[in-house]
C-alpha cells in the first residue's frame, strides 16, 4: 500500500518528465459550475488564467504551454515569466510566474501546488487510504481529498506514478471534474513554445490601458449627458452644482450622475413612480416621459432650488408628484 507522503512527494518534486495532452472538463448535467474556485493576494495584482472547458497543454518542468483546442495560446511561460493572452486587448500581459494564478475547474491539472499549500486544508488532506488504479492510460494513484469548512464534498485525484503530475480530479456527490483524455509522457518538447517572442504589455501597462479606457468610457458619457439632457451648468441656489463628474447610463434614456456633492437621476415614467436608494434625503418628481430625482450630500436641498434645477433640466414641461424623500422614507 503506498504511503501518503510518497505521493505528496511525487507531486511537489521538480519532474523533469515532458508531458503533453488534451484537458476536458466533467460536468454532468445540473451540475454547479465548481466548488473549488477562490483565492486571496496581496500587493501587485496577479495575472489570472481561467482555461476554457477543454484545452490542450504542453509541460516540461515548470515550463507549461496551454492553448485553444484551435491553436491560439491561452497561457505560455518559460518558468520564470508569464504571459496571459486572456484578456481584450490585442497583446498578452507578461509578468513573473510567482505572480499567476489559475483559476477555473482545471486548475489541479495545470498548477504545481507548493508543499505549503499542501499543508493548508484547501483540499490539501487525504481521505482514507492511497489506491494505485489506471487511468488515462497511466499507472496513476488516487486518493480523496477533504473539503475546506464552507464546502461540502471531497475532490479526489488521480497522480501519476512515473511524473507526480495530476491527471484527473473529481467531485463525485457534485458530478464535476477535469481530466486529461489523453497522455504523452518522455518526449522532447522544443523549449522555443514555452516563450512568447512577440509584443506584450507589463502589469503596469496594462493597467494604465484598463485606466484610460475607464477615462473614454466616462467622457462618453458624460457627452451622452451633455447632448441627450442638459448642456448647459445645472447649477441652483445655495449654490449648488449638479453638473455631473460621473454618469452611468441604465438604459431606456434612464442615468444616474454625481459629483462630489450632489447625485441626479432619471428612469421612463412608471405609474409607481421611482424613489432611487440613495441614502440621502432627496427629491422625486414626473414629467410626462420621464421620473426624476435630485439630492444632495452634505444639506438638505430645498422646494426652491428643486425647481431651478427643474428650468435647466426640462425648462416649461409640466411637472406632478414632486415630493420630498427622506433618509428614512419608504419607497413609492
Amino acid at each position: 500500500m503506498t504511503a501518503w507522503i510518497e505521493v505528496l512527494t511525487a507531486m511537489t518534486a521538480a519532474s523533469t518528465i515532458p508531458m503533453r495532452g488534451t484537458i476536458e472538463e466533467i460536468r454532468e448535467a445540473g451540475s454547479p459550475e465548481s466548488y473549488r474556485q477562490g483565492f486571496a493576494y496581496s500587493g501587485t495584482p496577479p495575472v489570472l488564467i481561467a482555461p476554457e472547458d477543454s484545452c490542450r497543454v504542453w509541460r516540461s518542468g515548470r515550463k507549461i504551454r496551454v492553448e485553444h483546442n484551435v491553436g491560439s495560446p491561452i497561457f505560455v511561460s518559460d518558468g520564470v515569466r508569464a504571459w496571459d493572452f486572456t484578456g481584450s486587448v490585442d497583446r498578452p500581459r507578461v509578468g513573473p510566474v510567482g505572480r499567476v494564478i489559475y483559476l477555473g475547474p482545471s486548475q489541479f491539472l495545470l498548477q504545481q501546488r507548493s508543499t505549503a499549500e499542501w499543508t493548508g486544508n484547501e483540499f490539501a488532506q487525504p481521505i482514507g487510504t492511497v489506491e494505485t488504479v489506471e487511468f488515462a492510460g497511466r499507472d496513476c494513484w488516487t486518493v480523496q481529498l477533504a473539503p475546506p469548512d464552507g464546502k461540502p464534498y471531497p475532490l479526489r485525484i488521480w497522480v501519476d506514478v512515473e511524473s507526480g503530475f495530476i491527471l484527473g480530479d473529481r467531485i463525485d456527490e457534485a458530478g464535476i471534474g477535469s481530466q486529461f483524455v489523453d497522455v504523452t509522457m518522455g518526449e522532447p518538447i522544443d523549449d522555443a513554445i514555452f516563450v512568447w517572442d512577440g509584443p506584450a504589455y507589463t502589469t503596469e501597462e496594462y493597467q494604465s490601458l484598463l485606466e484610460e479606457e475607464s477615462r473614454a468610457l466616462r467622457r462618453d458619457h458624460l457627452r451622452w449627458f451633455t447632448d441627450q439632457v442638459a448642456s448647459t451648468p445645472l447649477t441652483v441656489r445655495a449654490p449648488l452644482n449638479f453638473t455631473p463628474e460621473d454618469v452611468r447610463i441604465a438604459g431606456n434614456g434612464g442615468f444616474d450622475t454625481s459629483n462630489r456633492r450632489t447625485l441626479l437621476g432619471r428612469r421612463p415614467r412608471r405609474d409607481a413612480g421611482w424613489t432611487p436608494k440613495w441614502g440621502v434625503s432627496h427629491y422625486v418628481w414626473s414629467t410626462t416621459e420621464w421620473d426624476w430625482a435630485a439630492g444632495a450630500m452634505d444639506l438638505e436641498l430645498d422646494e426652491a432650488a428643486v425647481l431651478e434645477l427643474q428650468a435647466s433640466l426640462h425648462p416649461g414641461e409640466p411637472v406632478d408628484r414632486l415630493r420630498r424623500i427622506s433618509r428614512s422614507s419608504e419607497r413609492f
